[in-house]
């Protein structure tokens, strides 16, 4: 409807850029609430504690598998993870919910030293426990996984989060046990361990891998014994280019490495779950209707059901485009949305307008007419549909 347009410039001039949200926003009550469990491992041979949180599923998202989000560090991260998601899927609601799991260490710095690091240090002194990474990675795989994820239709879209030390498992799990998580977000890795020994099994496998059915975020901060690796690793996987990687790699020089989970948190959650709205970044011109498409297929891969752009951000692009006399690429916009909401009035209303500018009368006319038949509360599309007649 022409409303529609008129508030959508008006938005553009106030804002000085384009933007739009993945889903219509809404607004909940829901808090952060973090249930707290354990595990009895015959793997570990032990009990191992976990904190779980769930937010509500509103009834939008009622056909979401919930992705879960897998916290190494749990007794440190879970709650700020847990904050972040909740703000995006229960407070101001804006996606479909996101699962999150934290998985606490045992035994403090004894138990992640030996979880978290796929060798045996020959430096004792640091690591007195160490090289339990595939006992522990097991653990997850064949115990963890069943038990949080039981109640779930399908197996659903699994990132795992790591920092610092538990960054060095996440790269363990990517490069040698691929497919087992969709997402691997390393924060500042301890790719040093033992003077670099882990590096030359990374050199290895990246030189072998030719293609690759996930994603990975990394990230580090300008200390020398963490940059230099990492830039060695991001080197390497941008010069072989495995076929079907998503892979963004960040430095972040004004963060240290205490602080720069914050940020490597939040940067790989709009990273992994797809944030960035398609049209960002791009001129008017430059918008297709494919790019929208595109965008909500991968999302629907990620929550596992299918997602359409929404009616509203289609028709607002759609009057964008209309009102810089892209008249033809408006009608694409707006004859999609017809396809994907036939019970919605509001759709053929835009259209009519698309083919009315268009000069053609005779579709604009059927439009109108179709969206006043569906609600006779729009008078302007009766009346614009008597005009026509009139003029016959």
């Amino acid at each position: 409807m022409k409303k529609r347009s008129h508030l959508f410039i008006t938005i553009i001039v106030c804002c000085g850029s384009v933007f739009s949200l993945n889903a219509q926003q809404r607004y909940g009550q829901g808090k952060v609430k973090i249930t707290h469990d354990s595990v009895r491992s015959t793997v570990l041979g032990e009990v191992r504690k976990i904190s779980i949180y769930k937010p509500e599923v509103f009834p939008e998202y009622a056909e979401a598998i919930s992705p879960v989000i897998y916290v190494l560090d749990g007794e440190y991260y879970t709650d700020y993870i847990a904050t972040m998601i909740n703000l995006m899927c229960e407070r101001f609601v804006t996606m479909p919910p996101i699962m999150v799991v934290g998985i606490e260490n045992f035994g403090r710095s004894m138990g992640r030293n030996r979880d978290m690091t796929p060798l045996i240090a020959k430096d004792s002194s640091i690591f007195k426990t160490s090289g339990g990474a595939e006992n522990f990675i097991k653990f997850i795989r064949e115990e963890l996984f069943p038990f949080v994820e039981k109640d779930h239709k399908k197996t659903p879209y699994r990132v795992i989060i790591g920092h610092s030390l538990a960054g060095l498992l996440v790269m363990h799990s990517f490069l040698k046990h691929p497919g087992m998580f969709n997402g691997y977000l390393a924060s500042d890795p301890s790719m040093w361990m033992d003077q670099n020994a882990y590096m030359h099994i990374t050199i290895e496998a990246i030189n072998k891998m030719q293609a690759y059915d996930g994603s990975l975020f990394m990230s580090t901060v300008n200390n020398p014994s963490l940059l230099t690796n990492a830039r060695k690793v991001d080197s390497l996987l941008k010069s072989r280019s495995p076929k079907g990687l998503s892979y963004k790699f960040m430095e972040y020089p004004r963060e240290d490495h205490l602080t720069v989970c914050f940020k490597s948190y939040y940067e790989g959650f709009r990273f992994f779950f797809q944030m960035d709205p398609p049209e960002y970044d791009k001129q008017p011109g430059e918008l297709t209707y494919k790019l929208f498409e595109k965008h909500y297929q991968s999302l629907s891969r990620i929550f596992g059901y299918s997602m359409k752009p929404p009616e509203n951000v289609i028709n607002n692009f759609g009057y964008l485009l209309l009102m810089g006399n892209d008249i033809d690429k408006a009608l694409e916009f707006f004859k999609k949305n017809v396809e994907n909401y036939p019970q919605s009035a509001n759709v053929y209303d835009s259209v009519g307008e698309a083919f009315l500018k268009k000069g053609d009368k005779k579709n604009a006319m059927i439009n109108y007419e179709k969206a006043f038949q569906m609600d006779p509360t729009n008078t302007a599309a009766r009346d614009i549909v008597n005009k026509l007649k009139s003029e016959k």
